[in-house]
């Protein structure tokens, strides 16, 4: 006899209105129905739950556990649900597991929908079923959303509130959850707007102050640098909501001033104003062309009425000016028509198979060098670590047991996690350090192997440093690019079938794109010298 599984799911929102879809009540109505079935049994350990989870998606850890249970136990033979609801709300999903079940001789029976056996009848009103279910899921997700749309209309927020804040249950009149001050975190908050806005600290800076003073996540840790950028971002913490589009004053009490708010916003652009600049429209070729007539740089603007954009010679002038003046008559090219040019004669150019397998062969060794410098420095650290935590577990028993008093321990505690602290804050810039690494191997490898595709892809920023680094610079008249000359480094190597590059040094200076330099430069000249994977 073949055995049977029982699969029953509830959402939160559904045990709280009614026991009708419970777990006890599917499972019960489930397990009646095999008994009085002549075919099926149950199986040992067949019944698989998923409390609170949505049918929306599969993503369910009982669904996938029962899944997989089909899929390795050859004697089941039916999965059991009270309705087809229970295991799917979304049309495509339900039709996928089907199929999985179908495919491996397994029945799907829903014990309040009799009909739906495997016929074209039954597999039509299965399919009508399912969307139906989809539609309702559907309804519900928006009445949600229109709730909380009408929350967030009342003052309040209708999501999981910001650092500083807690959700709690409403009082008196109040029938959503409610947004208050969190009593241990909340002055923190204050402080680290404060300390932004006389422009004296980073962001970084900021969030080591308040992390040294006692403030955590809620897992415990310090706030990430890209959470503390954000944080100083919100306008949350002035009494000002933004949510989905939605603007409006809130009714939770506000942590600082509109004034503090705007300094802090504009210490963060004048911050901002010390970094690469990128203007709104990317000329990448502004510099590198000259002109055929009279040997002035090109250069390049925006014609607003046209929404186009051109290269022309800088010391342009119409003909008439041109004769009068001795202005440059040489003719406008639109933007794309000019770059389209110069990557054709990055398409053209192609590393030898010989040289692209040396490159790949230093890389790995760089990238192995790189990896196991990481893993021991890592080793070290984990193992100072450690020892931190012992000495902090032998102050907390001397203090419980009374041989250490309080001053004594609070003085030793923060000193043991200030120096874990730092322990931490280390390992994270070294798994950055090999994520960074790779990063700029994966690019050394892009461009050795598809120069054209590569260019193509890049970034403006990153196109100009290829321009650099292949030509010296291109010659166009009358709309055409007329001459193209190589960089040094380029004719340097022709002669051995390679083309050498000093390259990948985009933006952030801590890219340490100097390996991709080093790897091919060296490789190029044959030499033996490795890159220093430090």
């Amino acid at each position: 006899m073949k055995t049977a599984l029982i699969y029953c799911r509830v959402s939160t929102d559904e045990q709280a209105e009614s026991d009708h879809y419970s777990l006890g009540t599917q499972l019960e109505l489930c397990e009646r129905a095999i008994e009085t079935h002549n075919d099926y049994r149950l199986a040992d350990e067949g019944k698989y739950e998923d409390p609170g989870r949505s049918a929306t998606n599969m993503s369910r850890p009982g669904l996938q556990d029962l899944l997989l249970r089909v899929q390795e136990d050859k004697k089941v033979g039916a999965v059991f649900v009270q309705d087809t609801d229970r295991l799917a709300r979304n049309v495509n999903d339900h039709m996928i597991i089907k199929a999985l079940l179908k495919k491996h001789g397994v029945e799907l029976i829903s014990v309040s929908q009799p009909g739906l056996e495997d016929t074209a009848e039954g597999n039509l009103m299965d399919v009508v079923i399912a969307g139906i279910n989809q539609f309702q899921s559907q309804i519900t997700a928006r009445k949600t959303m229109k709730s909380l749309e009408q929350k967030f209309r009342d003052g309040g927020w209708p999501t999981r509130a910001a650092p500083g804040y807690l959700n709690v249950e409403g009082t008196g009149g109040e029938k959503h959850r409610v947004v208050v001050l969190d009593p241990e975190r909340a002055h923190f908050i204050t402080e680290a707007f404060k300390m932004y806005a006389t422009g004296d600290y980073s962001v970084i800076a900021v969030r080591d102050a308040i992390t040294k003073q006692g403030f955590r996540t809620r897992t415990g840790k310090h706030l990430a640098h890209s959470k503390m950028t954000t944080l100083l971002q919100n306008h949350f913490y002035y009494g000002e909501m933004r949510w989905r589009g939605l603007v409006g004053p809130g009714k939770h009490e506000p942590l600082i001033d509109r004034d503090t708010f705007d300094r802090c916003q504009l210490v963060a652009k004048q911050h901002r104003g010390n970094r690469c600049k990128r203007g709104k429209f990317n000329f990448i070729l502004r510099g590198f062309v000259s002109c055929g007539l009279c040997g002035y740089r090109y250069t390049a603007e925006h014609h607003p009425k046209k929404d186009k954009s051109y290269y022309h010679c800088s010391h342009y002038g119409n003909r008439k000016e041109a004769g009068d003046a001795g202005k440059c008559a040489d003719r406008y090219v639109e933007i794309g028509d000019l770059e389209g040019q110069v990557q054709a004669h990055f398409d053209r150019i192609q590393f030898s198979e010989e040289f692209v397998s040396k490159i790949e062969s230093r890389l790995q060794h760089v990238y192995k060098a790189k990896r196991d410098s990481v893993s021991q420095n890592k080793k070290r650290l984990q193992k100072s670590k450690e020892a931190l935590q012992d000495k902090l577990g032998v102050a907390e028993e001397k203090l419980i047991t009374g041989v250490l008093d309080d001053q004594g321990f609070t003085r030793l505690k923060a000193r043991y996690r200030e120096q874990i602290e730092g322990i931490e804050d280390e390992l994270f810039r070294l798994d950055r350090s090999k994520n960074i690494k790779v990063d700029v191997i994966q690019q050394v490898l892009a461009l050795v192997r598809d120069i054209g595709t590569t260019y193509k892809k890049a970034p403006p920023e990153l196109q100009r440093l290829y321009l650099g680094l292949f030509w010296e610079g291109f010659v166009a008249q009358n709309r055409l690019i007329t001459k193209a000359s190589k960089s040094p480094i380029v004719e340097a190597v022709e002669a051995v079938g390679a083309i050498s590059y000093r390259v990948l040094r985009s933006a952030p200076a801590e890219l340490e794109t100097e390996v991709g330099t080093e790897v091919i430069l060296s490789t190029v000249r044959g030499g033996h010298r490795e890159s220093n994977p430090n």
